[in-house]
């Protein structure tokens, strides 16, 4: 919810206009401050049992000041004036011995908001039975999975951006964070470790019966048994949505923020405007989702977030850029930087998708290293299957994939209608033609 700007822990504020009044007398020309306080409750199972109940409270100071456009930025974990009074002195003889940086700065004046979402204390009980159902569900449902640990948090934190051009914002921002690592063992054999991570706001839900969850248990049970991929061949590759997320992450590093942007490898820094994806591609960040409450409405720059298209019909709108990376490269500031991601599902049914692949590999998740500053890439595809004339057929141990992400991107021939959600991502399945794929 956005309204008018206020900060409800006083605390905050007084920690947020010390900073900047440090930051003024030192004699720095202009400075920010992030003040966040931070709650922190858990319920953790593991080997067996409830292994830790506990809350964890954190108080974070960040600040940057510049002199002559030089920097100097530190942490802390204090709101102590002494401790904020050496914090400034330190980050000043940072900034004396740094060379100066003209696109250096802090953010320019705007409309001083507050949002709020979630709710603040959380509720126990309902932490526990929902630890509870979890174990009896999958239990019943899927007897051959194994927990090794299973959590259950709950975040709150109110968060302050300050500086001296004025700006104010702020965000009270209240969810719960499911997290669970599992694999299914028969017979004295185990499939390879799965996980999954939900951030919601209602702690009463059964878990087990969200679609998403049952198929990644269903799965694992199927993988206890896999066989090595034979040979080597060019074929179609499915891609599941929490496989997505970390596609589209190298996607976003490889081409679109600040470092690749900045260095000029970018492959995509003079196509803004321009076809660099399949018209089925649609991408956008996000600050505000009903379905999505991992989403934050600050950005780290000091900006309110907002909506924001970055590829639509697979033409490039826009880059994601800090303030700082947009002053570096000429190119304007994102209206979004980290938000959650949605990608638009397509017309196909899932069913329909699958079918239409003779021969590859549907990959549930992927391990591999940084791709290139082309963006080639390469790795081991995991909790995968094999997809033989349209049916999913027999679960395969570790696979190697390799392509490149742009022309990933260029030859996705088809997007499921059906997406799957976490609280931080909305994605589809995607289907890529030309993947060269082979057993490991």
């Amino acid at each position: 919810m956005k309204q008018a700007f206020e900060v409800k822990d006083k605390a905050l504020l007084e920690a947020a206009d010390l900073v900047l009044d440090e930051i003024k007398a030192v004699g720095a020309d202009e400075g920010e401050a992030w003040i966040s306080r931070e709650a922190l409750t858990e319920v953790y199972y593991e080997l067996g049992k409830v292994s830790m109940v506990r809350s964890v409270f954190t108080d974070n100071v960040r600040l940057k000041l510049l002199s002559a456009k030089r920097k100097g930025s530190t942490t802390l974990n204090s709101f102590a004036p002494e401790d904020i009074r050496l914090a400034v002195q330190e980050a000043w003889q940072a900034a004396q011995a740094a060379a100066p940086d003209e696109a250096e700065g802090v953010a320019e004046p705007q409309e001083n908001l507050s949002f709020s979402s979630g709710k603040e204390k959380p509720d126990l009980d309902a932490m526990y039975e929902q630890l509870d159902q979890i174990l009896r569900d999958s239990k019943k449902d899927f007897p051959k999975i194994s927990f090794d640990s299973i959590g259950i948090e709950h975040h709150y934190a109110e968060s302050l951006y300050a500086n001296s051009k004025g700006v104010r914002l702020s965000e009270r921002k209240a969810y719960y964070q499911l997290t669970n690592m599992f694999m299914a063992r028969e017979d004295g054999k185990t499939s390879s470790f799965n996980y999954f991570a939900t951030v919601y706001e209602d702690p009463t839900g059964r878990v087990c019966e969200e679609p998403r969850v049952r198929r990644l248990l269903d799965e694992s049970q199927r993988q206890i048994v896999t066989e090595q991929f034979p040979g080597s061949f060019e074929g179609d590759l499915v891609i599941t949505p929490g496989c997505l997320t970390d596609i589209l992450y190298y996607v976003a590093d490889t081409y679109l923020e600040d470092g690749a942007m900045i260095s000029g490898t970018s492959p995509w820094k003079d196509r803004l405007g321009e076809q660099v994806a399949s018209p089925l591609v649609n991408i956008e960040l996000v600050a505000e989702h009903p379905q999505l409450p991992g989403a934050s409405r600050l950005c780290s720059d000091g900006y309110a977030a907002e909506n924001m298209t970055v590829i639509e019909q697979g033409v490039l709108k826009n880059f994601i850029l800090s303030r700082y990376g947009a002053a570096r490269t000429g190119f304007p500031r994102s209206g979004n930087y980290g938000g959650a991601t949605v990608f638009g599902n397509g017309e196909t049914p899932l069913d329909e998708l699958i079918a239409g692949v003779q021969k590859g590999i549907l990959m549930g998740r992927f391990s591999g290293g940084s791709p290139s500053p082309a963006g080639d890439l390469s790795g081991v595809a995991k909790n995968s299957f094999l997809i033989e004339n349209g049916k999913v057929t027999k679960a395969l141990s570790e696979v190697m994939i390799s392509g490149n992400l742009a022309d990933m991107l260029r030859d996705v021939a088809a997007v499921s209608r059906e997406r799957e959600c976490s609280g931080y991502w909305l994605l589809p399945w995607v289907r890529v033609q030309g993947v060269t794929i082979s057993g490991k």
